[in-house]
């Protein structure tokens, strides 16, 4: 959790594939592309502290969180 702090930009890329996380066009899902220089590619880090604490990741380019389930 040291490496995220609270309101930092991100672009999370993947060391396998060489790519970065990308919100889709539709602002509903993520895909992999090797653009970095997109809006698509930021993520705004959000901390969270409760219970636990949670690292959240909201979308630059269309104002939506990342979310698994």
């Amino acid at each position: 959790m040291e490496q995220f702090h609270h309101g930092h930009h991100v672009r999370l890329r993947s060391h396998v594939y060489g790519t970065y996380l990308h919100a889709d066009e539709d602002g509903h899902g993520v895909s992999l592309h090797h653009r970095r220089a997109s809006m698509n590619a930021a993520w705004v880090v959000h901390l969270y502290h409760g219970h636990a604490e949670y690292v959240l990741l909201h979308s630059a380019a269309y104002g939506r969180y990342l979310a698994a389930t």
